[in-house]
């Protein structure tokens, strides 16, 4: 129960501090403050923008808790799709691809539904797709 307790106040952490992160006004701030989360709450920075939606789901399958899988996969799908709002084309294209491959794992794997995942998804795929509307 100490243990849930513990992650249920690191993910609120991990919101506030994306919150934070991305009301920095300059890019140069906002990229280094989304790199300091990749490396405090998930690991490798360099790793995570190489690595495959299935390279990333299966290092956080090795490295983490069962219980805490899914919250890991959606913080980085949402550092993803943070950090895609300010790349430039292609990069963006690329990080919104792999946010949307992990919220739609998260959404029919995990049993929780959630309506900003949700928006997201839809948000993602419209402007992937922007043709399909």
């Amino acid at each position: 129960m100490i243990q849930q307790d513990y992650f249920i106040r690191v993910i609120r952490e991990f919101f506030a501090a994306l919150a934070r992160a991305l009301e920095k006004k300059e890019i140069e701030d906002r990229s280094k403050a989304i790199h300091e989360m990749y490396e405090q709450y998930l690991g490798s920075y360099e790793f995570y923008q190489n690595a495959t939606p299935e390279d990333a789901i299966e290092h956080i399958l090795q490295h983490y808790p069962e219980e805490q899988r899914y919250q890991r996969l959606e913080m980085l799908a949402e550092l993803y799709y943070a950090e895609a709002e300010w790349r430039t084309y292609p990069i963006n294209m690329g990080l919104l691809q792999r946010a949307l491959t992990l919220f739609e794992i998260i959404d029919h794997n995990s049993g929780i539904f959630s309506l900003a995942r949700a928006d997201k998804i839809r948000s993602i795929q419209r402007r992937i797709n922007p043709s399909d509307e």
